[in-house]
Order: structure tokens, then sequence, then C-alpha cells
């Protein structure tokens, strides 16, 4: 049995700190206030720290496609922000809810995706590989149907959009394979200690994220509580609508696969799509990315939780 980088009650720590922070930062508007310029930067070091702690190069796994990744991410990156652009034509959606459900749409999954998948004994390979196309998808997925549902202006700066694109998604996979290039000349312990210590600078770095983006909402609180329990419930319905809509989708190459297709296209990065277009994004994108924290990074704390539940009556044995 391989021994995991970092333990089950590491990641339970691991979860429990992401979740501390974004309970710091409603509690201590200061500190939101403090942390908030500072969010982008942030995010840039969550992906950089993130494809460094993944089990498998993510350069190493876009040149291993396989026919069902493939397929579900036509679905996850085209076929469902298709049913979101006629659903918003058809309902005549404003600019605003427009906006946001473009940006959930569009975005790839979140960087926890393996990890949630491992939790639940799913398939962690596919995951991986699906992460990373997804992200790497997700800036001609988000151009794409942001113009056509007129989310993005018709002059839109495209310098600008493909210097946001260099910077969170190009260099990130850049540094990330320099970094695995160097990870296979140390010894084993070294290589190890190096990768759990990537693993806990992307904690860090999301928790300095997710404290930063509650400013937001100690911003919006006082005059617009009611539009942030409705951001909370399109996050939380969309996010069980995806998944339920995958797994119908996907069921027939057998349940595995299916629910491991509805994890990585439920938890989505919206974080990153805002960041991609934040200085075009109507104001109220940032507030919901701030509430779309919570169904986010919540999700995986409660599912160590109830993982650590199953483990202990044992009906999962983690590798």
């Amino acid at each position: 049995m391989r021994t995991p980088i970092i333990s089950e009650q590491g990641r339970t720590f691991s979860s429990l700190l992401i979740a501390g922070a974004i309970g710091a930062g409603l509690v201590i508007p200061d500190l939101a206030a403090m942390l908030a310029p500072h969010v982008l930067t942030a995010l840039f070091f969550v992906v950089v720290f993130s494809l460094n702690s993944q089990t498998q190069s993510p350069i190493s796994l876009l040149r291993k496609p396989d026919s069902f990744t493939g397929l579900f991410m036509l679905w996850q990156m085209a076929g469902i922000p298709m049913i979101v652009t006629i659903f918003a034509t058809l309902s005549g959606c404003n600019l605003t809810i427009t906006a946001i459900l473009i940006a959930i749409t569009t975005a790839g999954s979140v960087f926890a995706s393996p990890a949630l998948v491992q939790m639940v004994g799913l398939n962690r390979q596919i995951a991986i590989r699906g992460m990373i196309l997804s992200t790497c998808m997700m800036p001609v997925s988000l151009l794409v149907f942001g113009e056509i549902n007129g989310v993005l202006p018709l002059d839109l700066n495209f310098v600008n959009y493909g210097i946001h694109i260099l910077k969170f998604i190009a260099l990130p996979l850049v540094i990330s394979s320099v970094f695995w290039r160097i990870k296979a000349m140390m010894p084993r312990d070294a290589a190890i200690a190096t990768q759990r210590g990537m693993h806990w600078a992307s904690t860090i770095a999301l928790m300095i994220f997710c404290a930063g983006m509650m400013q937001e909402i100690h911003l919006n609180r006082e005059n617009h509580f009611d539009d942030l329990l409705f951001y909370a419930a399109v996050a939380i319905t969309m996010a069980v609508m995806m998944y339920a809509m995958t797994v119908a989708v996907f069921y027939h190459y057998g349940a595995e696969r299916a629910m491991t297709a509805g994890l990585l296209v439920a938890n989505r990065n919206v974080a990153l799509s805002f960041a991609l277009l934040s200085s075009v994004f109507p104001p109220e994108v940032m507030t919901f990315v701030a509430v779309s924290q919570f169904p986010i990074f919540l999700t995986p704390f409660l599912m160590r939780i109830y993982t650590s539940m199953r483990t202990a009556n044992g009906e999962i044995v983690t590798e």
C-alpha cells in the first residue's frame, strides 16, 4: 500500500484551517480588509502550489488523454454553458444573473477536486486529468459564452485578457513543469518533503484568499443581505443541478466514472473566472465569488468528516 504524501489527519487539518480562515474573515472585518488587496496574488500562488502538490505532473497528464475525460470535458466546458445560455435567453435573465451563471459554468474544476474524489473512493486519475484540462479550457469557454450572452463587451481588451491567462494559468503550468523536473532529480525523502511543503503553502495561500474575499460580504451585508442569501442559494443550487445532470448523462459509463465527473463539474473554481475578467464583470459578481467560497471550501471539510465516519466503520480503505 502506497503511503500518501499528506495523511488523512493532515488533509482534515488543512480543511479545518481553510474553514477557519473563512470564519475569521467574517468575524474580524479588519482582517478581511487587510487581506482583500492581496486576494488575486494569493490566488496565483494557490494555482502554483496546487499544481505542484498533485500526485502526478500536470503536463504529463495532458499528454495522456482518454476518451471518457474528453467527453465529459466537452460536457463540462461547452454542454452545460450552452444549456445555461438557452435558459438565460428564454427566461430573460438580467445581466448580473447571466454573468454569475456564465462565471460558474465556464470555470474549471477546483484544485481540491482530486482530493474530494479520493475521499469518497472514486477515480482520482480522472479527477486530476479533468481538473487540469478544465483549467486549461476555461479561458476559451469563458470568452465564447461570455460574448454569446452579452456579459463581455464587444471591444474586450484581448491583450489584458491574454495577460491574465498567462499569469493565472500558463505561468503556473510552466512553473509546475520546472518543479516536476527538479523533483524527479531529488532524493525520494527530499521530494516527498518538498511536495508536502507545497500542500501546506497552498493551504496558507487559500486561507489568505478566503479571508480576504470576506471583505466583499462586509461591504454588502447591511444593504444587500437578501442578495447574499440569494447568491448562496444560486451557488448551492447550481452545484447540485450540475452534479445530478452529469451523473445522469454519464451513468452508462459506470457509477464510479459518472460520480467522479459529477464532483468535478459541480465544484467550480469561480474565483479564477473572476481573476481573468475582474475588470469587465459586473461588481456583483465579486460578491457572488465571495459567497460561493462557503460551499466550495466547506465541502472538503464536511466530506472529511463524512469519510472519517465511513473509514471508522470499515467502509473505505484509503491508499
